[in-house]
């Protein structure tokens, strides 16, 4: 459901994502948030279909009914995170 879900979560990790983590994984929530998102809209999270910030406004415009604020900002920042994979390594 997440393109390049191993190689994202190595980003995510290298850029620190987690590393002050006690009790939960931030780098498997951003992957649940993903995971989450994918099923939201009933299609794959690929570097074509989330690739800027005007693409994750799009995306959230889709269930931002369905959601609580909290939630959605959690989405948007494992969004956000893959959109700077997508464009750092040019895919």
């Amino acid at each position: 459901m997440i393109q390049h879900e191993k190689q994202y979560l190595e980003f995510i990790q290298k850029r620190g994502v987690g590393a002050n983590d006690h009790v939960a994984s931030s780098p498997d929530s951003y992957i649940s948030y993903l995971r989450s998102v994918a099923t939201l809209i009933g299609q794959e999270i690929t570097p074509s279909l989330l690739k800027s910030e005007e693409d994750i406004n799009n995306i959230v415009q889709k269930f931002t009914s369905q959601r609580e604020p909290k939630t959605i900002r959690n989405y948007c920042s494992a969004m956000r995170r893959y959109v700077e994979f997508v464009l750092e390594l040019k895919l």
